[in-house]
């Protein structure tokens, strides 16, 4: 029996799938401490904080999600406690500076351990997302290669990667619940598609667009067959369950409305009370623009109901699968046509890794313009080693702080170093999504094929 266990471990050691695994983890857990956004892992010390003091979600005054990343920073403190883990950051005098600048920046500053500690779920999302990515790929083409090779690119993308190990965001997460409800939707589990796709929802906002793509998919499986009202009911009982079990403790304490604040402030092209416009004129352009793809919602709402209804259209039963997931990307990819925030680009991600290893190789070229940004955007991010700075001996906080003065200086027409990165990280992602959408034309016209 030991020989066999044995057999079985070497074989999955040898695999190529574990040792993309192993790459992927060595390098989140040697980026995980070293790198991280002073504000963002700032603030969730902070929420950690004021939960530990027995206050509510949204008594803290900055806390502007919905409410599942709050539920998963509740758990994180257990973990935290369990470690014996108490001091979570310190306020330098030194960086206080840094405050000043027009890249958000913070003189509280948390330690090497919180780092690594918060962004555990992250990793452990990023590792669920490949397996299901992996699954589905070898479940349709019963190809291992075909499925590593789908794992690779999810967990080895740069953009996965800056997301969850450097920046220390919650977007793969959100993916994780998205994925896993197109999984379950193709497994007939309908009741937990809906309820996936809630969580999904409920950490993120931008997987809700799927939703008319689930809708025609349900309807393609079930043409002509008087269950679809039955199956349509089962996945939007789910739903409904979910975010009704999600939103408990803001029904009883009537803060549903500040569980939305981002979406209103945003929908009004105002960005949260962190003013990141400063005088810089290309950064003022960037601050008003941050409302633009909120205020184009509405239309791209029904523009992904008519690319649905297309889908359903189209569908003849035998191309049921490309048809989806030909909706899924398209869907995912308008919500982003306008500028924004690059780890939102997740929710793209692993559509258009299906689409390369089972339908189109071409869209590999956007694939690979958008692990380009993340490599532009680190050269405004040398804040990320902020607590590297405070912590150790490796880097010497003056320095890094007259790097950053350096970044923040004007270099003509009041624009800074900074503000010129910036703006060449978001016209590359701008160019990914836009040829996504291209590839995408070309491939519905027939152009496109796998070869």
């Amino acid at each position: 029996m030991r020989r066999g266990i044995s057999d079985t471990v070497i074989k999955t050691v040898k695999r190529p799938v574990f040792k993309i695994l192993m790459i992927g983890l060595i390098v989140r857990i040697i980026l995980m401490p070293l790198f991280t956004h002073s504000v963002d892992v700032g603030f969730w010390a902070l929420v950690i904080q004021h939960i530990e003091a027995g206050a509510g979600l949204y008594d803290i005054y900055g806390y502007w999600y919905t409410p599942v990343w709050g539920y998963v920073l509740g758990m994180m403190s257990g973990v935290l406690n369990l470690l014996g883990i108490t001091e979570y950051g310190r306020f330098f005098a030194e960086a206080l500076i840094v405050e000043t600048f027009d890249m958000i920046q913070t003189a509280t500053i948390t330690t090497l351990q919180f780092n690594v500690i918060i962004k555990i779920p992250m990793l452990i999302s990023d590792i669920l997302v490949g397996y299901l990515i992996y699954k589905m790929i070898f479940e349709r083409t019963r190809d291992e290669k075909k499925a590593t090779y789908g794992f690779a690119l999810w967990f080895l993308c740069p953009l996965v990667i800056h997301t969850s190990a450097m920046h220390g965001t919650f977007d793969s997460i959100a993916v994780l619940f998205m994925v896993l409800s197109v999984y379950a939707l193709y497994k007939g589990r309908y009741f937990l598609a809906g309820a996936s796709l809630a969580v999904a929802i409920l950490t993120k906002l931008f997987p809700a667009y799927i939703i008319f793509a689930m809708v025609a998919f349900i309807a393609m499986k079930h043409k002509g067959d008087k269950t679809f009202w039955k199956r349509l009911g089962m996945a939007a009982l789910g739903l409904c369950f979910m975010a009704l079990l999600i939103y408990v403790p803001q029904i009883i304490d009537g803060t549903i409305m500040e569980s939305l604040r981002m979406v209103t402030w945003r929908a009004e092209g105002i960005s949260p009370p962190l003013d990141i416009s400063g005088d810089d004129p290309l950064r003022s352009l960037f601050g008003a623009s941050l409302g633009l793809p909120y205020l184009l919602q509405p239309f791209i709402m029904v523009l992904a109901a008519v690319l649905a209804y297309r889908a359903y259209k189209k569908s003849d039963g035998t191309n049921d699968d490309k048809v989806f997931f030909s909706c899924l990307l398209i869907t995912t990819a308008i919500i982003f046509a306008a500028p924004i925030n690059m780890a939102y680009l997740l929710v793209v991600l692993p559509f258009l890794i299906f689409f390369i290893v089972m339908f189109n190789k071409r869209f590999m070229v956007p694939y690979a313009v958008l692990c380009i940004a993340p490599f532009l955007k680190i050269f405004t991010e040398y804040y990320f080693l902020m607590s590297v700075a405070a912590y150790t001996n490796l880097i010497d906080m003056g320095n890094l702080i007259s790097l950053l003065e350096w970044l923040d200086t004007s270099m003509i027409f009041g624009v800074n170093t900074f503000s010129v990165v910036l703006i060449g990280y978001l016209a590359v992602q701008y160019v990914a999504i836009w040829l996504i959408i291209y590839y995408w034309i070309k491939h519905e016209r027939g152009s496109g094929t796998n070869d």
